[in-house]
């Protein structure tokens, strides 16, 4: 997803703050030659999620989507382009929404981050979320590999770690019980949690780059809405978008566009 400023921002009929009016948001479906996608993910026509993503963005923002679907054996090309490039799995998925369940299940454990103990296995299908879990505060972090299972078994490892992150879907059943923290199959399903409050807070302003700083800013507003006996907020919970603006707008030391509303 990109975003373009094409006009400028007026006053929003709900009382909301500005509206982002004037703005234009290409969710981009890029079909490539190559396969794969994290373990515990499915694959589905890319375009799909496009149209549900669009739709998101216009129900819950007053931003235009315009849908682009692309073809091209090579997807960087597009990333090289911006101006802010926002992927559904390394960015929405996982390093905002599972970021944000790992705190929320450190938390119903009683672990402060600082003190919490995270394996996650697969990371490479997830570059950013390592750092923004280091950035949330996780005091010690781990990657495993399914090579690693004779030497350190994934069972016997858990036996010394809080939580674990299971991006490739490798784990074993059983492996850590109840602080498993897994992509799901329908990726929108955590990405609709963050989208809406991070384009609000990013389009505007001129914004070329997402620093570690301003996903992590993303995962403290998920984990401080969510219910203690919840590991993600509700997707219709009123505070979602407004949450999610206000602590990326801190954190870029920009206005706050949307004013909390009470419950």
């Amino acid at each position: 997803m990109t975003n373009n400023h094409d006009g400028g921002a007026s006053g929003s009929p709900d009382g909301a703050g500005p509206a982002l009016t004037g703005i234009s948001v290409a969710v981009v479906a890029v079909s490539t030659t190559r396969s794969g996608t994290a373990g515990s993910a499915r694959t589905r026509p890319p375009w799909v999620a496009m149209e549900d993503y669009a739709a998101l963005i216009r129900e819950r923002t007053p931003m235009r989507a315009l849908c682009l679907p692309v073809t091209t054996s090579e997807p960087q090309i597009l990333t090289e382009r911006g101006p802010v490039i926002l992927t559904e799995l390394d960015v929405l998925t996982a390093a905002v929404a599972v970021a944000a369940a790992t705190i929320t299940t450190l938390r119903r454990r009683s672990v402060p981050p600082r003190a919490g103990r995270v394996v996650v296995t697969g990371a490479s299908w997830a570059p950013l979320l390592a750092p923004v879990l280091i950035a949330s505060g996780v005091g010690d972090l781990s990657s495993w590999h399914e090579r690693d299972a004779e030497a350190f078994p994934l069972r016997r490892l858990m036996e010394h770690n809080d939580v674990l992150v299971d991006l490739s879907g490798c784990a074993p059943d059983g492996a850590a019980p109840g602080r498993t923290v897994t992509v799901p199959a329908y990726g929108f399903a955590y990405g609709a949690l963050v989208l809406p409050g991070l384009l609000a807070a990013l389009c505007g302003h001129g914004v070329r780059t997402l620093t570690v700083e301003v996903v992590a800013a993303c995962v403290r507003a998920l984990a401080l809405i969510t219910p203690a006996d919840q590991m993600l907020p509700f997707a219709d919970d009123r505070l979602l978008v407004s949450a999610v603006a206000r602590h990326v707008s801190r954190a870029l030391g920009h206005p706050v566009p949307y004013r909390d509303h009470h419950r």
